[in-house]
């Protein structure tokens, strides 16, 4: 009688059991043992019937898990309106802001997670503008880089090249911009400032000798902000040109852009 040790079906389990025990640590492993959330993240409370937890920061992503009433969360971080969250098996997801609306701290006391506003962006000192527009009958693109002093007060470095049908030019300016309202969503705001103008004919004109002109800036402007770092803008210029002929010279401006905010 043939002895069980070597028995087919003995063996067999022998070997399943061998390759189950090597796998499973190569499977734990992969997936990731649970850690702790961070010593400083915030714990909070469910207070809503459910939250939803999705994989990534967008309603694009999949929801993958559900937590429920009272049961405790970690917040880690913040991206625009999602907030990065752990549970206390630490599944780790985001959330909408929106939808941690109910929620409480350990002493029970409500927490509230403000949405991101955009007057956020008064904190962010220098902005980066692009612009594009007319300048007195040329193609113009510009670009700004600005630094805001005061709430009310900024100063901007701006550069412009204008493409026109018989001349092109680059304008450099320094300007002091005005802006009464801040708080406003459409803001209006004024300029003031001075540099140079560059004009180049076209060869096919008589005079082809490029000329320098000391331009002054007065304008006027709206500022509408669609995100903390983000804003759109419109402006209409007068560039006051101090010739060397006999008479100077006036170009209006006028142009749409936007900024961000660094």
């Amino acid at each position: 009688m043939d002895s069980p040790l070597y028995h087919p079906d003995f063996l067999a389990r022998r070997l399943l059991l061998a390759l189950v025990c090597t796998l499973l640590p190569a499977i734990g492993y992969a997936s990731g043992a649970p850690t702790a959330p961070p010593a400083d993240a915030e714990q909070v409370f469910v207070e809503s019937p459910y939250v939803n937890i999705y994989t990534g920061p967008g309603r694009g992503y999949p929801i993958f898990h559900v937590a429920e009433h009272g049961e405790p969360l970690w917040l880690l971080k913040r991206r625009t309106d999602w907030v990065k969250v752990a549970t206390r098996k630490n599944i780790r997801g985001w959330t909408r802001i929106a939808d941690l609306a109910e929620i409480r701290d350990a002493g029970g006391e409500p927490v509230r997670i403000p949405l991101p506003d955009y007057s956020d962006y008064r904190s962010q000192r220098f902005n980066l503008g692009f612009t594009y527009g007319d300048f007195e009958g040329a193609n113009a693109m510009g670009v700004s880089l600005g630094y805001r002093f005061t709430a009310n007060l900024s100063g901007e470095l701006r550069a412009t090249q204008a493409v026109g049908e018989f001349s092109d030019s680059q304008t450099y300016q320094v300007a002091v911009l005005h802006q009464p309202f801040p708080q406003w969503r459409v803001s209006p705001y004024f300029m003031l400032g001075t540099g140079i103008n560059i004009t180049s004919p076209n060869a096919t004109i008589v005079a082809t000798e490029d000329r320098q002109d000391t331009a002054m800036l007065t304008g006027f402007g709206l500022r509408t902000h669609l995100s903390r770092q983000f804003a759109l803008r419109a402006e209409v210029a007068n560039h006051y040109l101090l010739t060397s002929r006999e008479s100077n010279q006036e170009i209006y401006e006028w142009k749409l852009g936007f900024d961000v905010f660094l």
